[in-house]
């Protein structure tokens, strides 16, 4: 059983954070990380688009100069949000990454990082466009479509785009035949967020082939 650190074990260390990639890598055979570009161009780490959902400052990601953003506190902790380069310089290269895309317009620039380092890499979102646009670029990069309300329309989007994972919810893993589908399209199914053994258990049991831990079990 795979299992991605989601956030870097968001729910452990401060989420998205250089320290979050430090402390889950050695736990975790891939390490989650949301991406965004921030006010001076850069692409950072962060899953909020607004900086007061995670931290103890004001304004949004995209307003905010990577220097301010990296003086925040994420979660209460000494740790900022950082340079999307700065968190992948702290997982090994044994390691592997999944770069999730927050927003449009940033895919050239990740598939440019992903290039650039030894780690597997595997580009995920929750929309269709950074994907799409991913997989125009760079053809061998694997792709995840993180499934949302609406399983079976989210299933055919991941087949048009080909992608080699389908990252469902965990409770889609039990109320439809995700799973089974998944199977049948050649996609391994990585489902989440996981927190407790009880459900990663169930899980197990149900088939999935990977869990995005929300902290290490």
């Amino acid at each position: 059983m795979q299992v991605t650190a989601h956030r870097g074990f968001g729910d452990r260390y401060p989420e998205n954070t250089v320290r979050a990639a430090e402390r889950a890598s050695p736990s975790a055979d891939a390490v989650e990380i949301d991406v965004r570009r921030c006010g001076s161009g850069e692409l950072v780490a962060s899953h909020w688009d607004n900086v007061e959902l995670v931290t103890d400052g004001r304004g949004d990601v995209s307003e905010l100069p990577a220097s301010e953003l990296a003086s925040l506190s994420v979660d209460g902790s000494d740790w900022g949000i950082p340079l999307l380069t700065d968190v992948l310089g702290a997982i090994p290269p044994e390691v592997g990454v999944n770069l999730d895309l927050k927003e449009r317009g940033i895919a050239a620039d990740v598939v440019d990082l992903v290039q650039s380092v030894e780690n597997d890499a595997v580009v995920s979102s929750l929309h269709p466009d950074p994907l799409w646009r991913t997989q125009l670029r760079d053809e061998s990069i694997p792709l995840a479509f993180n499934f949302g309300v609406r399983p079976d329309a989210n299933f055919l989007t991941a087949e048009a785009i080909d992608c080699e994972y389908a990252n469902p919810h965990w409770s889609l893993c039990f109320v439809t035949d995700l799973v089974e589908s998944a199977h049948e399209a050649g996609m391994e199914v990585y489902a989440w967020p996981v927190a407790t053994r009880t459900l990663a258990r169930a899980l197990e049991r149900r088939g999935v082939d990977g869990l995005i831990l929300t902290r290490p079990l």
